[in-house]
């Protein structure tokens, strides 16, 4: 009988077939079980499904929908998640200096090449990357850049964009005087933090307050985020990374070499300035030169990480706050009232005249705190032999992250932590709020080296806007929380239509 059978023509190739799928299928289940009973993590709760296997996670991460993911398993697990076979995520303070902090006595837990590997192998160094010592290296050179000093330096180019964006603003609509007009609030909110990083990193703006439409530079930037949540899903597949890379959308690679290809030739046109104008590039060169001197590829990269890290977050973080401004019009006519008893003139608005204003402090940080730049995790690798986290031991291999986005929205470290409460940053009750979970430019030696520019720029920006408008919703029924947006690594930011009043005539004067 089974000379008949073997007889039929493929047959064997079938049966091969048949067998090989069985074993795949084998492997796969086997795979699950182990991570779920026998791997070193397994004490650690989690969905089952993200507990066995990566790929729920890895869906997730495309969808872009794993901050609210991540946010309910905090609610329902607690502040440790095992989120994927080999990575917790962490949503209680102190989890932030066992991560991320300088330990005495511990190995630091660094950046892993799984989720920062270059784009190539040819690529340079940037300050982005796992390499610890060009990290450190690059800081070192941009120490200077974001200093006290330095920042009072920019503080009139910062001046001169918000200027013109609020005059762009203000302008006639086809030729008509308005008292009352509608706007999208994120497109000029994009502008001006691009027009603004341009300046100081490339010594040009993009003009995109100028023509009130956004440069292709810019365009592309949005791409950004995506491809980098792409590459870090696909390098977790060695060595099948090589092959990913190659089927992700063609045209978001080409606009990723068009984009390197435009900040390359705007950083060589800056660095061949022979001036000492106020930006990014000055003090850096003055000190890379000397100490730690940067290759001019290792210039290329890292201006445009500059840009984008100096823009991106900051138009995210002033869109976060804006969208729960005009949906909390108790918080929005306290802040504008102290904006407006605090100066009598556009004129009299600088960098440093907002700095002590305590409302708009506060406003700005709960901002933060509802709509983080930085959504879900930077992730760490443990040390090899391992290390405790949160009083637990990990081991070594295993990737960890603080998730902020999850961490503030979680009722064990704030009270009512869906609400835009701006007061909970004035009234500073531990038994109310666990300050220490919120660190929204990080800490440690990878922390936000912008962190001064940043709070400036949103103070700056914010008092011009509401001593200069009546701001509103479009539609008042328009409202929606925050975290329904769509992330990959940054937000997708839906448009925040708004409307804008002029006051009464209020001269500028300076």
């Amino acid at each position: 009988m089974f000379d008949i059978i073997d007889s039929f023509p493929g047959w064997r190739l079938l049966s091969y077939s048949i067998g090989a799928s069985a074993a795949l299928f084998l492997t796969v289940v086997l795979y699950g079980v182990y991570n779920v009973l026998f791997h070193p993590l397994r004490k650690y709760p989690g969905p089952l499904l993200w507990r066995a296997y990566r790929l729920s996670h890895v869906v997730s991460v495309q969808r872009g929908d794993v901050h609210r993911q991540l946010k309910h398993f905090h609610e329902k697990y607690g502040p440790i998640v095992r989120y994927a076979p080999n990575e917790l995520s962490y949503a209680n303070g102190a989890a932030w200096k066992d991560i991320y902090g300088n330990r005495p006595g511990h190995l630091p837990f660094k950046r892993s090449a799984t989720f920062f590997r270059k784009l190539s192998a040819d690529d340079p160094e940037s300050i982005m990357g796992p390499n610890e010592e060009a990290h450190a290296r690059m800081r070192r050179a941009f120490a200077n850049s974001f200093s006290e000093k330095s920042l009072k330096d920019q503080s009139p180019t910062v001046e001169r964009y918000v200027s013109a964006m609020i005059e762009q603003l203000k302008a006639p609509v086809a030729g008509r005087l308005w008292k009352e007009r509608t706007v999208d609030l994120v497109d000029w909110l994009i502008y001006v933090a691009f027009d603004i990083s341009g300046d100081l990193s490339f010594g040009e703006s993009f003009d995109c307050v100028k023509n009130g439409k956004a440069h292709y530079w810019v365009e592309i930037s949005h791409d950004f985020g995506k491809g980098l949540a792409a590459l870090a899903a696909i390098n977790h597949y060695p060595p099948m990374h090589k092959l990913l890379r190659y089927v992700l959308p063609q045209k978001v690679m080409q606009r990723q070499i068009d984009h390197r290809k435009m900040s390359t030739a705007k950083t060589r046109a800056r660095l061949a300035l022979d001036t000492d104008r106020p930006d990014f590039v000055t003090p850096a060169k003055k000190y890379a030169d000397k100490k730690d001197a940067l290759t001019m590829e290792e210039w290329e990269l890292n201006m445009a990480i500059v840009i984008f890290a100096g823009s991106e977050t900051t138009a995210t973080a002033l869109s976060a706050i804006l969208h729960e401004l005009v949906q909390n019009l108790g918080a929005m006519h306290r802040l504008t009232r102290e904006i407006r008893d605090t100066f009598e003139v556009e004129g009299d608005i600088s960098v440093a005249s907002t700095g002590g204003l305590p409302y708009l402090n506060a406003v700005i940080n709960e901002g933060l705190r509802l709509g983080p730049p930085v959504v879900t995790g930077v992730p760490r690798e443990v040390p090899e032999g391992g290390d405790t986290i949160c009083d637990q031991f990990v081991p070594g291999g295993t990737f960890v992250a603080f998730n902020q986005f999850s961490a503030n929205r979680q009722s064990y470290n704030f009270r009512n932590p869906n609400s835009f409460i701006p007061e909970r940053f004035l009234d500073l009750d531990p038994k109310a709020n666990d300050m220490s979970a919120f660190q929204p430019f990080g800490i440690g030696r990878h922390s936000c080296i912008g962190i001064k520019l940043a709070y400036g720029e949103m103070r700056y920006i914010l008092a011009r806007l509401l001593f200069a408008f009546d701001i509103s919703l479009a539609d008042p029924n328009d409202k929606w929380d925050w975290g329904e947006q769509e992330t990959h690594i940054f937000w997708e930011k839906r448009p925040l239509r708004v409307k804008l009043r002029q006051r009464e005539a209020v001269p500028f004067q300076r």
